[in-house]
């Protein structure tokens, strides 16, 4: 080092006693169980109801593996459409591009 003497900033507390009573855990009441218990089903109804909802698509891997032909067509809607367009319609089947 540097030969510089620095005074240290730690101090040694003096130990207590040990002690030799071991308490018992407290344990929640009733309520507090549960209350616990309804947040964790919450919890595990949002995962299910997540994973239920997530699109069942294919991975882009998976399309080049398999091809575009058998890669399946049918979606999944949440609800219907409130408007009926038939042109709409037309325009996404048949893109201007594509006779």
């Amino acid at each position: 080092m540097n030969g510089m003497l620095v005074d240290s900033n730690v101090y040694y507390l003096p130990m207590t006693a040990a002690v030799d009573v071991l308490q018992e855990p407290e344990w929640p009441g009733l309520r507090t169980r549960l209350r616990n218990a309804w947040w964790r089903l919450r919890l595990a109804l949002a995962e299910v109801r997540g994973i239920l909802r997530r699109p069942r698509g294919l991975s882009p891997e998976d399309v080049a593996a398999f091809g575009e032909a058998d890669t399946p067509r049918h979606r999944r809607h949440g609800r219907p459409a409130r408007v009926i367009s038939f042109e709409d319609a037309r325009r996404r089947l048949r893109p201007e591009g594509r006779a």
